[in-house]
């Protein structure tokens, strides 16, 4: 079986569009929360941000228009990182598959111990930035997605643990950028709902998000 997700590459943006509505689960500049959508968008900007946070949902609208997608039924992330240079891995098994899909920036790399960069209230513009989407047709509940997000998290730090990478801000070692996003998707179709370490499923989702990330991690190095 091949991936039901569809990705394109459009006018500064990768598409990501669902074979049906999923139920998501993100922080996401553009329709974070806990959401039902068709698609995920991640937009291309300027490393040092070419939009303000005041014009964000206008932008995105206007971004949605232009590729025929319903805004409320989308979810919008942003990052400076080369979004046609996107990794990907999918796998299956018993019925069940995963499919990660990510956008790797390592300009501004940054490890958990690290200090702020902003005062409170204040907020940062997206830079380097892994944007990261974790499909599945299992996962039905928010408790197992919210599960989802943490073994997918971990499995990007394992990558750039395992990569080398470095905090620009304190040279330890990083553990992901100060902008990341994670949207994890799900259609909920496979009853299973639980995705720790111990489960066939939240292997898959481990082993997809490192490999995705990882194969990112490589091609930012080169680039």
């Amino acid at each position: 079986m091949s991936s039901p997700l569809q990705l394109d590459v459009g006018p500064d943006c990768l598409i990501i569009r669902f074979p049906s509505v999923f139920k998501c689960l993100s922080w996401a500049p553009w329709n974070g929360g806990e959401t039902l959508v068709s698609a995920v968008v991640n937009r291309h900007v300027d490393l040092h941000g070419s939009c303000s946070f005041e014009t964000i949902p206008k932008d995105f609208r206007r971004l949605f228009k232009e590729i025929s997608l319903v805004p409320d039924e989308t979810i919008g992330l942003m990052t400076a990182a080369k979004v046609e240079a996107f990794t990907e891995w999918f796998l299956m098994a018993s019925g069940a598959w995963v499919h990660a899909v990510a956008t790797v920036g390592l300009t501004n790399t940054r490890s958990v111990l690290d200090a702020a960069d902003v005062e409170l209230g204040a907020r940062c513009f997206s830079l380097g930035t892994v944007n990261l989407v974790v499909a599945t047709n299992a996962l039905p509940t928010i408790g197992g997605r919210s599960q989802a997000i943490h073994i997918a998290a971990s499995a990007k730090a394992a990558a750039f643990r395992d990569a080398g990478v470095q905090s620009r801000k304190s040279e330890r070692s990083a553990d992901l950028t100060g902008t990341d996003c994670l949207v994890v998707g799900a259609s909920g179709e496979i009853e299973e709902d639980q995705c720790g370490l111990h489960t066939v499923l939240g292997e898959m989702i481990g082993r997809a998000v490192y490999a995705s990330v990882t194969e990112g991690i490589a091609g930012f190095a080169t680039s």
